[in-house]
């Protein structure tokens, strides 16, 4: 799927976790794994919500789809792909 992030947008880590079906103790460890990348973008461990090239950087590395509620509406509304992803996530819920 393709995620049109919003650049304004903070996402916690809970969210995300739930978003990868993995507890927030597996995702905090994954994200210890990637503590040097955090490092370089100023993401402090202890962040409860991450920026959005953090965002970014974690769902293309674990595979994360973001629901259209949660990427940036107006480049969702303008995408050629708008039918089909709406059409993946309501078969999804």
């Amino acid at each position: 799927m393709i995620n049109y992030y919003d650049k304004n947008r903070f996402i916690s880590k809970s969210t995300l976790a739930r978003l990868a079906d993995v507890s927030p103790r597996t995702f905090a460890r994954y994200l210890a794994t990637r503590r040097h990348v955090l490092d370089a973008m100023g993401i402090s461990p202890k962040a409860q919500k991450l920026p959005p090239q953090a965002v970014r950087y974690i769902c293309e590395d674990y595979c994360i789809d973001l629901p259209p509620a949660l990427q940036d509406q107006s480049a969702l509304a303008a995408s050629p792909l708008r039918d089909l992803i709406l059409t993946c996530w309501s078969e999804e819920l």
